[in-house]
């Protein structure tokens, strides 16, 4: 079969086999498995493609009806390349580019092969039989095609077209892309809309509709998606080409376009498809195109999609808030807000099918409406509160009682009066009288409506349905009419409500037993909420009207009141939910109870927790640990920002500046912190033994008692001695210190790590500075038990307890911080702490079975660095004691038995064992931290200088003989090379801080190649270093280590006046480039060289000779040739150029400085000409052009005012002009765009003067990024949309061109003239895309400044001479600017001197 069917592509080519037989065959290939060929679908689809160009070029001739069966093969293959087909394990992102590639080219041929010029004649007689021609397309009969549309029509209804399962999906998905394609052919100057238009109706009956557009009886319901999906992009695919045009249609057509699309709605109204998105999204076009097709059924598109709408499914409840959103905002522009409600209360007044309704405003629709009511004028609002009101009072009261349906509509309509009201412009001293008078009026009406509900509920049953929900409606009202009384009262002084008694209603006329009696039901969830916010209320009203200093009785009711506020919630805190709330009132229950109440006590904290007794205050503090302790709750992508929960807003509360203030508080979170530790370690076996924990926890729960008292006896920074909590603290820290001698060690269970890991997290979010100094030495203490008594049980792996011990030391020295830095040290002596934690560590040692190069022991070893460098820091800072506490310590690690034994270890010739290695590892580490600490802080006094020096001689002193026995055996591979170096590298820079103090004594430095007492160790380890730098693959904290070793091993050779200097200089230099060579260093780890590397390069030439600096050039030179990147040599490339970057940087000797700036045009062609060859080559944009770019701009930005030619800029922008945009990597683009932005960012702010004669050139490179961003951050299908990652990378390049146009327009010299061409770039292109919002609002937002410089005269230009899609674009743009910005912008100028 095989053999037989190999010649099939060779009749497709020859010229003597008849187009018939050639279209059979290819058909037959096309559909048949047995046909075998080599890439079958590509030698078929070239075949076509060259076929069809063929034909439509006049160059072949082939009959019609045969040339229309190539249709179905092209339509079902872009079906399914648009459906992705392909296998799992293909590359995505490569099968999406190929796929787009292809498509592109179907899309080609079908818009050639179907809509030509030449046929536009034949759609119009068909389409438009009666019809005459306009003039412009009269002329003498051309040859066209018969019944084009019907043809395509017959080709998608033919059940030979694809499998029957896939036919629907595949003519659904080809009918708007056909669509499209006629719109671009036919319509793209504006004319031929009515041949569109009845395109448009055939291709919608198309979708299984009857010409009536009722459902044909073999419609398929399980179709609706699909159709919907085609119907919406018709839809919108009309009203971006503008087919419609209201005015024309009804003078010129008798309104048959707008009888089609009331046909469209009233199908759509009739056939309710409300769990469907497109179902509203089509809905959405309509009202776009005329909201009269919409108008007429207004009560049925409220009803269906609004009020009684029932959609939980997240893409439905989008597509349906966009929807009426889209209404609301449409009836506001219209002044018809008022009419829309009446429709809507009417919906919820009506008889319901399901009578648990849901709210009518979601957090999305409130925020539409707020927004919606702030535009519209005060008499809208007010309409619509008096249509409320007057709803409630004719249609729901007369039949309230017993009848739960109508109290379920009082309630949904108290909600929507309390958004309506939470949304109204206030009452100020500007509003208008008649405002005032109906706004009093209204208030009354709401009153009076208040007490009417009152006296129905009155000594009612309290069980029955129908009261809950009236009574919710009434605790709604009087909330909403309280807070919006207040409000008024606030910021209206002629407005006066009905004067009430301070007392428990705040509503006038309202006495407090009848309060109290409704009050005192309380079973609903909403109703909790209420009453507690109208609680809040009071004690907001009580505060702005009395002085509660003075009057005890007041206090003493406000206490009350905020303990009701926080003991309301307690109950529902039994477990802490994962519920989500929208912060919308009217949508708390049972779920979300617990989150609003939490919102509520937290967001009123500063007001009512000066008013919380202690057990309040646990309470709170309590619940905040809990709901942070507790699982995360999992990611909602698909809820909104506005939505919280409860871990949510403990996490708010704990990083708000509010909590901070509240003090006492404070104090209470870090105390019930302390006791949850406490616990832990109580509930082990030792630590229910240990007195010392034991007292621990004792002290801390009699703090509160005495927290009082000790405030009053202390002052910041000093102790009364008479302090009981500081006597109690130092009993405490002597309990911890002398604990480790007298009883065993805590081990813990996995269990009880996992738990003390997750409150040590919590302990990390608090802020030191907030705690007062006794609850931060508290802190610290338990803490630093825990380091120095917890350790691995003896048959568990050590590693969980590492982590642990870890977090703790890394807590301790963050807490060493701050305003309360070393308040310990009050009741301790620092080296006490020392000496304790380092003896903790070296027994801990003994437990270590790891491998000391093991993540777990390096994160433990730089977290025990991190505490000792803190606390040393501390000791010496306070400047106390500070000899006898660095004396005692240095004296400990020096001369312990511990050194001792881990120095002997190295001397055997069997080698240390694992245990040895790492006390050996921790005992370097404590010499070396304790030796970098005490030279970091030489220079601040004399007398401190020579404390630190004579100790850090001493401590040198015991380095130097530990790290040479380390190099002699295998002991420095085993402790790691990167720590090794790091050791290496602090004894080098102690030295020379010893040589440099002599010399500033004014002592002669004598021999001075002997100034460093271990000079020839460093020789040999610098040379050791440079020899294994590049000799194969290192971890990157090992050259990092290694790049600062040479750079203080180059400083101590310059000076030690080595004689070998410019040997050490080449040698360096020449590794360097090696390094940066080396293939298996990426291009990420490069950039992340580049700090170290600058130290390094900048040591070498600060003191550089000329000679010195030619060698340097000549080796950029070299490394910058023109074939390297032709021979494959870029990693040579990357690695010159990284140098040239850091070496632009690096301030020069005077005499150097000249020469090198001389030669740098020299290397601003050599990089240009490897940004072009990368340009050649798509592979290496982000590999070698971003960073050969990013050194251009390091010379522009280095160069300003040194570079005089203009030329030698200029040269940048041939090769900007070359970079390929269009990369299959997210990370690509972005770095590649992000640096040809900075380039001509770097251009325009450092060398304005270019742009005079460039700035074509400037504008041509720029517009480039201009179209890219937009082709990346346009709206796209749901099959070819991007990951949210992409989406974030178009975002931030809008930034960029954003930054770049408001640059721009601040240095308007250069492009005044060129404005108005800037603007027609934009809207040219924008024309032609569809933006991500947030995009199209950064880029709107940057050609709003570039039309800041366009005079009156550039507008008119514009509007006149751009085509016509475009200038509709710029109208739009323009008025919106004119609206939002321009008038901003005088507003500001006014005020600006």
């Amino acid at each position: 079969m095989a053999a037989m069917y190999s010649g099939i592509h060779l009749k497709l080519k020859s010229p003597r086999t008849p187009w018939t037989d050639k279209l059979k065959l290819a058909r037959f290939a096309w559909i048949s498995p047995q046909c075998f060929l080599p890439n079958k679908e590509q030698v078929l689809f070239d075949w076509t493609s060259h076929a069809l160009t063929g034909c439509y070029n006049k160059k072949v001739e082939l009959p019609q009806e045969v040339t229309t069966h190539l249709l179905q093969p092209l339509l079902l293959l872009r079906h399914l390349l648009t459906t992705q087909v392909w296998a799992a394990e293909d590359d995505a992102r490569a099968r999406q580019h190929l796929a787009k590639e292809i498509r592109g080219k179907v899309d080609a041929v079908l818009q050639s092969a179907l809509y030509l010029p030449d046929h536009l004649h034949s759609y119009r007689e068909e389409l438009l039989p009666n019809k005459e021609p306009p003039a412009s397309v009269r002329g003498p009969m051309r040859k066209g095609l018969l019944t084009p549309v019907n043809t395509i029509l017959q080709r998608l209804r033919d059940p030979g077209l694809c499998d029957p399962s896939l036919h629907f999906a595949v003519c659904s998905s080809s009918i708007p892309l056909l669509f499209k394609f006629a719109l671009d052919a036919f319509c793209r100057a504006g004319d031929n809309k009515a041949v569109c238009f009845q395109l448009l109706t055939r291709f919608v009956t198309a979708l299984d509709f009857t010409e009536e557009l009722t459902t044909k009886d073999n419609f398929d319901p399980a179709n609706w998606s699909l159709a919907l999906l085609a119907l919406e992009s018709l839809l919108n695919l009309a009203l971006s080409g503008d087919v419609y045009n209201v005015a024309a249609d009804r003078i010129q057509h008798g309104e048959a376009q707008f009888n089609f699309f009331r046909k469209v709605a009233q199908l759509l109204l009739h056939n309710t498809q409300s769990g469907v998105p497109a179902w509203y999204r089509c809905l959405k076009a309509l009202l776009a195109l005329n909201h009269l097709v919409l108008d007429p059924d207004l009560d049925e598109l409220v009803s269906a999609t609004w009020v009684d709408a029932d959609c939980v499914e997240v893409r439905v409840k989008k597509a349906r808030e966009a929807l009426v959103t889209a209404v609301i905002q449409t009836y506001t522009k219209l002044r018809q807000l008022p009419r829309l409600f009446q429709e809507v209360l009417a919906a919820v007044c009506s008889p319901a099918a399901d009578e648990l309704r849901r709210p009518i405003l979601t957090a999305a629709l409130q925020r539409s409406l707020s927004q919606c009511l702030l535009d519209s004028p005060p008499s809208q609002s007010l309409e619509i509160w008096r249509l409320i009101l007057e709803r409630a009072q004719s249609h729901l009261l007369p039949d309230l009682e017993e009848k739960e349906d109508m109290a379920l509509k009082l309630l949904l309509l108290s909600g929507l009066l309390h958004a309506v009201l939470f949304s109204v412009r206030s009452l100020d001293g500007g509003s208008p009288l008649p405002v005032l008078r109906q706004t009093q009026e209204l208030m009354g009406e709401t009153l009076a409506l208040i007490r009417l509900l009152l006296r129905l509920l009155a000594g009612r049953a309290a069980e029955a349905p129908w009261f809950q929900s009236a009574h919710q409606a009434l605790l709604l009202l009087s909330y909403t009419w309280v807070e919006v009384d207040t409000l008024f009262e606030m910021h209206c002084d002629r407005y006066r409500s009905n004067p009430a008694e301070m007392g428990a209603s705040l509503l006038p006329g309202v006495g407090a037993d009848e309060w109290d009696q409704v009050l005192s039901v309380t079973q609903s969830p909403l109703s909790q909420l209420l009453q507690q916010l109208l609680t809040l209320q009071r004690m907001k009203k009580v505060l702005l009207r009395t002085d509660v200093s003075t009057d005890a009785g007041i206090r003493d009711d406000l206490c009350k009141d905020a303990q009701f506020i926080v003991s309301a919630g307690k109950a529902s805190f039994h477990e802490v939910s994962e519920a989500v709330w929208d912060r919308q009132v009217s949508s708390v229950d049972s779920s979300t109870y617990q989150v609003a109440h939490w919102f509520l006590v937290t967001s009123n904290l500063g007001l009512i927790a000066p008013f919380l007794y202690e057990e309040d205050m646990s309470h709170v503090a309590g619940v905040l640990l809990d709901t942070l302790l507790c699982d995360s709750v999992p990611d909602r992508p698909e809820k909104e920002v506005t939505h919280l929960s409860v871990t949510q807003i403990s996490k708010q509360l704990l990083d708000s500046a509010m909590l901070v203030e509240l003090s006492p508080l404070y104090s209470v979170i870090v105390r019930r912190l302390s006791q949850r530790i406490v616990g832990v370690l109580c509930n082990s076996e030792q630590g229910s033994q240990c007195q010392a924990l034991l007292k621990f926890g004792e002290e801390v729960r009699v703090a509160a008692g005495e927290e009082k008292e000790a405030a009053g006896t202390e002052t910041r920074g000093n102790r009364t001695e008479a302090s009981p909590t500081w006597n109690r603290l130092e009993s405490i820290a002597q309990r911890i210190l002398g604990y480790p001698k007298a009883d065993a060690k805590v081990t813990l269970m996995e269990s009880q790590t996992v738990s003390l890991v997750r409150l040590l997290q919590v302990t990390r979010a608090l802020n030191p500075d907030a705690m007062g100094p006794a609850d931060h030495s508290e802190c610290f203490l338990l803490l630093f038990y825990m380091a120095t008594n917890i350790q691995p049980q003896p048959d568990a792996e050590p590693s969980n307890v590492l982590e642990l011990l870890t977090k703790v030391y890394n807590r301790m020295a963050s807490l060493q911080s701050g305003r309360n830095a070393g308040s310990v040290l009050k009741v301790v002596h620092g080296s006490e702490l020392l000496k304790a934690a380092m003896s903790s560590v070296f027994s801990l040692s003994k437990c270590i079975t790891q491998t000391v190069e093991s993540p777990t022991l390096l994160a433990f070893v730089q977290a025990i660095q991190g505490f000792l460098q803190c606390l040393l820091q501390v000791i010496i800072h306070r400047r106390k004691s500070v000899w006898l506490n660095l004396e005692k310590f240095t004296s400990f690690v020096v001369d312990s038995e511990v050194a001792a034994n881990a120095l002997s270890s190295l001397q055997g010739e069997a080698g240390p064992e694992v245990g040895s290695l790492v006390s050996l590892k921790l005992l370097l580490a404590c010499l070396s931290t304790l030796c970098k600490t005490m030279t970091a802080n030489l220079g601040k006094s004399s007398k401190l200088d020579e404390t630190l020096l004579q100790l850090s001689q001493r401590v040198v002193g015991t380095l130097g003989p530990a790290v040479q026995l380390c190099l002699r055996g295998q002991a420095c591979e085993l402790l790691g090379q990167a720590f090794s170096v790091d050791v290496v590298t602090v004894m080098v820079q102690a030295e020379l801080s010893l040589v440099s103090s002599c010399t500033s004594e004014g002592g002669e430095q004598g021999d001075e190649q002997g100034g460093l007492a271990h000079m020839g160790l460093y020789r040999s380890f610098a040379q050791q270093v440079l020899k294994e730098l590049c000799s194969a693959p290192r971890p990157m904290d090992f050259l990092f280590s290694s790049l600062r070793f040479l750079t203080a091993y180059y400083i101590a050779a310059e000076r030690t006046r080595e004689p070998n200097l410019v040997d050490i200089y080449v040698s360096v230099l020449q590794n360097l480039r090696t390094l940066l060579s080396a293939p298996w260093l990426s291009v990420s780890e490069v950039q992340e060289l580049e700090a170290p590397l600058k130290e390094l390069l900048a040591q070498l030439v600060s003191q550089s000779t000329l000679e010195q600096l030619h060698l340097l050039l000549g080796a950029l030179r070299e490394g910058l040739g023109s074939m390297l990147v032709m021979n494959g040599r870029c990693k040579d490339v990357l690695s010159t150029v990284t140098l040239t970057k850091l070496l632009m940087t690096c301030p020069l000797p005077e005499a150097c400085h000249k020469s090198f700036w001389f030669l740098v045009p020299q290397i601003i062609s050599a990089i240009v000409f490897v940004v072009q060859d990368c340009g050649k080559d798509p592979v290496l944009a982000s590999g070698l052009a971003v960073p050969a770019l990013e050194a251009l701009t390091t010379v522009l930005r280095q160069g300003e005012g040194v570079l005089s030619n203009p030329h030698h800029v200029g040269l940048m922008f041939g090769a900007l002009q070359l970079i390929p945009l269009e990369l299959p990597s997210a990370t690509d683009y972005l770095s590649v765009f992000h640096a040809v932005h900075e380039v001509l960012f770097a251009i325009v702010q450092c060398h304005p003067q270019v742009l005079l004669k460039a700035s074509a050139s400037f504008l041509n490179c720029f517009y480039r990024l201009v179209v890219s961003v937009m082709q990346e951050g346009r709206q796209r299908a749901e099959a070819e949309r991007g990951s949210e990652a992409e989406t974030e990378v178009a975002l931030k390049c809008a930034l960029l061109v954003e930054r770049m146009y408001t640059h721009i327009a601040s240095v308007s010299e250069g492009f005044t003239v060129l404005s108005s061409f800037i603007v027609a770039q934009y809207v040219s292109e924008l024309q032609r895309v569809t933006l991500h919002p947030e995009i199209k609002s950064h880029l709107t937002e940057g050609i709003y400044k570039i039309l800041d410089l366009c005079t009156e005269q550039d507008v008119k230009f514009l509007s006149s001479t751009l085509p016509l899609g475009v200038r509709e674009v710029f109208n739009e743009l323009y008025s919106s600017y004119t609206h939002y910005h321009k008038s901003q912008r005088q507003g500001e100028a006014k005020y600006t001197a």
